[in-house]
């Protein structure tokens, strides 16, 4: 006596929605990892600035601040964008408008003539920014003397 094998596929809508639900899962992870990736502000730092070190910490802020970077070749960036003294002043009074109490902080190189550096932190205050501040590395602690 011969068996009949069935190898017939048999389509079902459980397996049709379950197959849908898996797309829709990869669909919503690429995108989230897409947008996180997008709007990482480490990014940022990808323009190259030596921070001048002190020993002062400040508590961090828990609202997202404006970084305007200044070069060793004195460009001044504001998100990663060049722009000169004229248009960071436009720039920043129409960030401002919308909530005076976001800090602004001040990123320079520790080779950036210092008037370079007044010239920023006077159109910051122009433009109406009422929380500035200039970015700095944290010294390494000294050691304890020994007597």
């Amino acid at each position: 006596m011969k068996i009949k094998v069935r190898r017939e596929f048999r389509v079902t809508l459980e397996s049709l929605a379950f197959t849908d639900i898996i797309l829709n899962i990869f669909i919503f992870f690429f995108t989230a990892f897409s947008l996180i990736y997008t709007f990482n502000p480490m990014r940022e730092s990808r323009i190259i600035v030596k921070l001048p070190q002190a020993q002062i910490r400040t508590p961090p802020d828990s609202k997202e601040p404006i970084i305007v970077n200044i070069n060793s070749r004195n460009e001044v960036f504001l998100t990663n964008k060049s722009v000169n003294l004229r248009q960071l002043k436009k720039e920043l009074e129409t960030m401002m408008a919308f909530n005076k109490e976001r800090p602004v902080i001040v990123r320079a190189d520790k080779s950036v003539v210092f008037d370079r550096v007044v010239q920023v932190l006077d159109v910051a205050n122009n433009s109406g920014v009422e929380r500035l501040s200039i970015a700095i590395e944290e010294k390494p602690p000294l050691p304890p003397s020994t007597p």
